[in-house]
């Protein structure tokens, strides 16, 4: 069995949650065949809506293991719609609902307010939580319903309104994890896990850490031949830890300084310490999507076991679809796919555009990802605004993977304005669809992907004029569009299931 492990799925993920559930499909995929092996995304973060966001990315209930799920024993529950007004807890002959709007009702009692019920975003009247209210008006209880309709957590209330203690139930509705929270040093934090009854016993942990690394031990000690895949660096240290597994792996999926000049010697992210310099020697291996990376790390720590295995995929559905050529797709479109954040440099995509429309008037872009900040994403539409390029700028946001894919279909080129990335799930999904790119010369991706003139251009890192140049002549040369295209398409077989398969087979066996 295979275990990917990071912190949570969100309902807005980076590449780095899109590149697991991807991989986990994959496994499953191919395990089918007889190739490598089952696989599960394992999360530790209690989130009420795992199984939406799951959903989301194309996961299976069957796919993911949640920390506080196994614990309360819902892991694989089926939804079940849970309606405010039907709710079995409230005596209805005591107790009267009034609603307030779509949003939220309240629960009364002879005119005084003993609880306010919150209604779950984009739903019809379905609980969110229920807020109780002593009768000084002062917060004392608050019951969380989990995505698929049933009681999960309760919270209590000091009088001051901090959380107190957080209890979470099984499906009986009985308390079997509970969190105690205490003033620390002036700040309200969690002070003791106790884990009730769990196997006849009692267990207690003074952080979430250590009630994770029992949780990783107990599922490996389930699970024989168990392998590890740590996704996220804020977990290495725990994984590190974690006894009876056959391998232990770490996957890097970004580049690890930002000094990218001098990948060998440049300061490393604070993040990248553990996995790199205080723990790497527990990991059989530490993963990396490109050669480049490989190099540069295994130079800067020989002491290591440095491995390629790409953390991008293409399913073979995906690439058995007919190609798209240039007249079925939106004249001049340009796209950028990913987060709006400093490191990505979204900015320079709206530069270049400003440079382009001077030659290709109707030349449009489109940004998809969501922005890191509120305050990046006005400033990205005062930039717009000020190179005259409002009305040729659509920010999408994030969006599910079908409106993605119909991007795609209708994309001409696509920018990568990063400073860095590992890989470049983004690219590789836009060659899928015959989509040319232009990049800067950046590590380490662009050069694994982009062949300088045959599916794409990498120009001068920064140089918005260079990228400019090479976006327009594309732009305005169909038959060198069209030979990029297939290109594109063609590099894009070369990250199929059966290829993927093999390169990831030798590198866990």
């Amino acid at each position: 069995m295979y275990y990917f492990v990071s912190e949570n799925i969100f309902a807005y993920n980076s590449g780095t949650e899109h590149a697991q559930a991807q991989r986990v499909k994959f496994f499953n995929r191919i395990a089918q065949q007889g190739m490598l092996g089952k696989a599960a995304y394992v999360t530790r973060d209690y989130n009420r809506f795992l199984s939406r966001d799951a959903g989301a990315v194309g996961l299976h209930a069957t796919e993911v293991l949640n920390m506080y799920d196994y614990f309360q024993g819902t892991t694989d529950v089926q939804r079940q719609e849970q309606p405010l007004r039907l709710l079995a807890q409230i005596p209805l002959d005591k107790y009267h609902i009034v609603g307030h709007g779509p949003n939220y009702s309240t629960l009364e009692d002879a005119g005084r307010v003993v609880a306010k019920i919150n209604v779950m975003l984009a739903t019809v009247g379905l609980v969110n939580d229920i807020l109780y209210y002593d009768r000084a008006d002062n917060l004392t209880v608050r019951e969380n319903f989990d995505w698929r309709g049933f009681k999960s957590s309760v919270d209590y209330f000091h009088p001051d309104g901090q959380l107190a203690v957080q209890k979470f139930l099984n499906l009986a509705g009985e308390s079997v994890l509970e969190v105690t929270h205490m003033n620390i040093n002036g700040q309200l934090l969690p002070s003791m896990y106790k884990l009730i009854n769990y196997l006849g016993h009692d267990y207690r942990f003074n952080t979430e850490e250590q009630l994770f690394l029992f949780f990783l031990n107990e599922i490996t000690r389930q699970q024989p031949e168990t392998t590890l895949i740590s996704d996220r660096r804020g977990l290495d240290h725990i994984i590190a830890g974690v006894q009876g597994t056959n391998h232990k792996f770490a996957y890097l999926h970004d580049i690890h300084t930002s000094d990218t000049k001098h990948p060998v010697r440049g300061k490393l992210y604070p993040a990248y310490l553990n996995v790199l310099e205080r723990y790497g020697q527990a990991f059989t291996a530490i993963l990396v999507p490109t050669i480049a990376q490989q190099r540069d790390l295994q130079t800067r720590y020989p002491q290591l076991n440095i491995e390629v295995a790409p953390d991008v995929v293409v399913d073979e559905k995906t690439l058995a679809q007919p190609r798209v050529t240039l007249s079925e797709r939106q004249s001049h479109q340009l796209l950028y796919v990913g987060r709006l954040s400093p490191e990505k440099r979204p900015e320079q995509a709206l530069r270049v555009l400003a440079r382009v429309v001077k030659t290709v008037p109707d030349a449009t872009l489109t940004y998809y990802g969501y922005a890191a900040t509120q305050e990046i994403m006005h400033e990205l539409q005062e930039l717009a605004t000020k190179l005259n390029v409002a009305d040729r700028v659509t920010f999408g946001g994030y969006v599910s993977e079908a409106v993605l894919q119909k991007a795609y279909q209708q994309a001409q080129v696509i920018l990568q304005t990063s400073v860095g990335e590992g890989l470049g799930m983004n690219l590789v999904e836009a060659m899928s669809y015959g989509v040319p790119s232009v990049s800067f010369d950046v590590p380490y991706g662009a050069h694994a992907l982009i062949e300088d003139g045959v599916n794409g251009y990498i120009v001068p890192d920064g140089s918005n004029l260079a990228m400019a140049q090479k976006v327009t002549e594309l732009l305005l040369d169909d038959d060198a569009w069209t030979q990029m295209s297939v290109a594109a398409y063609d590099k894009a077989q070369t990250f199929s299931d059966n290829k993927m398969a093999t390169i990831w087979q030798q590198v866990l066996n």
